[in-house]
Order: C-alpha cells, then sequence, then structure tokens
C-alpha cells in the first residue's frame, strides 16, 4: 500500500505556527523561527552526512553560528515545541516534534543535534534524504588470498577501502627504532598504516609505533588497545625479529592489573591484523547497520551476494564475529546453531540500502 505523505505547506504557513513575536535564525541552511508558540525549524532536504539537515529517520543536524537567543529554546525538554519541518518541491513537508539531544557551548553555539519523537517512515525518508547512487566501490579479490597470503590479502583490502588521505611520503624500509625490528607482519601494517593513516584512526587504537611493555608472560610488543583500555593485543618481545616467524597474539584483559589475564588468539599475527582490519573498518565505516537477533535461516538470501572470509571467529571469548564481504560492504555475523546478529558497514549509503528487502528488524539503519 502506498503511504501518503503530509500535505505540504509554504515557509509562510510553517512560521506561523511560531506563534507572535516572531524572531527569525539561521544556521547554515536552516530557517528557525521563535514565537510565542513554538520553535519552528525548517531544514533542506538532501543527503549531506555529518552536514545540516537530516541524517537518518530521527535525527536531524544544525550547523551554522548563529544568535544566542536560540539557545534556550533548544533543549530535551523544550519550554515549547520544536516543529522540523524539511523544504520540498512545492513547500515545506512536516517531520513531527523534535528535543535537543545535544548542542555546543553558547560562547559558540554552532551546532545542535534534534531527535525526532516519532521516526520518519521511510517513504517521508526516501524524499527529504534521497539514496544517492553509489560511487566506486573496492572489490573483494582479496578474499581470495586470504588463506595463502593473507599480507596480500590485508593490503589489497586495505588500499581498496580507505582513502589515501594524508599519507606520509615513502620511508626507507629499514626504519629505526622498534618498527625496524618487528616481524614482517607488523612491520607490513605499520608501512600500510603510511599509506592509509586511518588505520590510526580506528575506534579502537593503534599506536603510531608498538609500546614495549612487560605483561604476565614476559615483555610484549603493545599494537593496538581497546577504546576504553579494557583490552590490547600484543605479541612476545623478541630483539631482531623482521626475519622470524609469525608469532601468535596475545589478548590481555585489563592490562594495567598485575594479575592481568592473558588469552592467546586463534590467528597467528599475519591473519590477526586482517582479523582486527576488518573488524576495525566495519566500526568506523560511514554507513552501519546492525539487526536484532533473529533466527539463523534468515540470513540465507545474502549467501548470493556476500563471500565469507576465511577465518576463524573475531573475539570469540565474546561475540565470536564471522566476516563477510561484498564490494563495498562488510558483514559481521555473530551465530549459533538457531540465532543470529549481523553487523554491516558500508563505504556508501546506496550499498545498504538493498538490504531493507530481507525485512530484518533493525537496531539501526544508516541507509
Amino acid at each position: 500500500m502506498t503511504q501518503l505523505l503530509a500535505p505540504v505547506i509554504t515557509e509562510a504557513e510553517a512560521l506561523i505556527l511560531a506563534g507572535t513575536g516572531l524572531c527569525r535564525y539561521e544556521m547554515g541552511s536552516a530557517l528557525i523561527g521563535v514565537g510565542s508558540e513554538a520553535t519552528v525549524v525548517i531544514v533542506e532536504s538532501g543527503d549531506h552526512p555529518g552536514a545540516g539537515g537530516v541524517q537518518d529517520s530521527e535525527k536531524v543536524l544544525l550547523r551554522g553560528s548563529t544568535g544566542r537567543g536560540l539557545y534556550a529554546r533548544l533543549t530535551f525538554e523544550p519550554p515549547l515545541p520544536i516543529r522540523l519541518f524539511a523544504r520540498v518541491e512545492g513547500g515545506c513537508l512536516p517531520l513531527g516534534l523534535a528535543r535537543c539531544r545535544g548542542k555546543s557551548d553558547p560562547a559558540t553555539f554552532d551546532y545542535a543535534e534534534l531527535e525526532l519523537l516519532e521516526p520518519l517512515p521511510r517513504a517521508v525518508l526516501n524524499v527529504v534524504r534521497p539514496v544517492p547512487a553509489c560511487g566506486p566501490v573496492p572489490d573483494v579479490h582479496w578474499v581470495d588470498l586470504v588463506d595463502t597470503d593473507p599480507l596480500r590479502a590485508l593490503e589489497l583490502f586495505v588500499l581498496g577501502w580507505f582513502p589515501a588521505e594524508g599519507a606520509e611520503p615513502a620511508q626507507e624500509e629499514n626504519a629505526p627504532g622498534i618498527v625496524g625490528q618487528l616481524p614482517e607482519a607488523l612491520a607490513a601494517f605499520y608501512r600500510l598504516g603510511r599509506l592509509r593513516p586511518a588505520l590510526h584512526g580506528f575506534p579502537d587504537w593503534v599506536p603510531e609505533q608498538p609500546k614495549r611493555e612487560h605483561g604476565p608472560s614476559g615483555e610484549r610488543l603493545v599494537f593496538a588497545v581497546e577504546n576504553q583500555g579494557c583490552r590490547d593485543w600484543s605479541i612476545p618481545w623478541v630483539p631482531d625479529a623482521s626475519s622470524g616467524p609469525d608469532p601468535q597474539v596475545w589478548l590481555t584483559e585489563d592490562p594495567y592489573l598485575e594479575d592481568a589475564e592473558t588469552i592467546l588468539e586463534e590467528e597467528p599475527l599475519s591473519r590477526f591484523l586482517l582479523q582486527f582490519t576488518l573488524y576495525e573498518a566495519l566500526a568506523s565505516a560511514p554507513f552501519q547497520a546492525r539487526t536484532f537477533v533473529m533466527p539463523k535461516p534468515r540470513l540465507d538470501p545474502l549467501w548470493t551476494t556476500l563471500r565469507p572470509v576465511p577465518l576463524s571467529p573475531f573475539m570469540p571469548t565474546y561475540e565470536g564475529w564471522k566476516f563477510f564481504a561484498a564490494p563495498g560492504l562488510l558483514m559481521v555475523a555473530s551465530m549459533d546453531d538457531d540465532d543470529a546478529v549481523v553487523a554491516f558497514g558500508a563505504l556508501h549509503r546506496g550499498t545498504l540500502t538493498p538490504l531493507l528487502e530481507h525485512g530484518f528488524r533493525w537496531l539501526s539503519f544508516d541507509g
């Protein structure tokens, strides 16, 4: 059944809803009217991730410097209703009532995040934030190399998925300091970090050089730290190990404790680095989606488009994520014999949108 949109009204009719004593403000491209009855917010339609306008079915961003008189009206429990509209062909489309989930300080007020009290139906979202055509997406040929050459698979994935902005100039291979004494897998990872600085901007911290520390199992090199410091990943410290074998990886729980627990990861370093990078790439992807728990057979239609990555489950003590890939799309799945929960990361919003056809129950969806 076709879902009808609310009637479009003119800008003047929308501002009248603010009541008497109307004061007009502008925040970027948004027009805001403050009056005795309401605060009326009119934003431009379009797909502008992170910029002003509709971000998803619940969130609208306001960006741009404006007068201080608006600050007190944008609160979580507003003194008067906040009425949201979006400019469309023919006028302003009502979006509903909102509240403010966050804003910058009064002295530098140039940002506010509004939350709709009722999420937008998909038909409305498609009008005010139309899905753009996908740009170029990286292929998944790297999956073919995971078993035979995991470092090459890692290189192809990283160079295809992450942008080159901020890349450092080429450096000598035998870098001084700890990096010059690393096993080849970790040295390759840091070389990729110079080509794709996004590797050092993951949700979980990857330092510019591994840190030498003492742990429950002896001297170690820490190369990644969970974002709250609750765990880290390391390899045994063996000087001049650049030509040595592929070492095992230690996961250390609560590394700040003297009796911290150390768990041996299932994959050796070369394959673990690919696991870790895939997980962080999905977690930092510009567009993401996550389902509620569902019966495992509900995933069957996905196997025609997603390729399994032949790696053991990542962090089996916790979710035990298995990885899957398609051009421009990553998926992780935590599954048992009966149930599953999945999460997706995409480089383009339009890559996620077709997933709506599967009728999953979404915990969050950026498409």
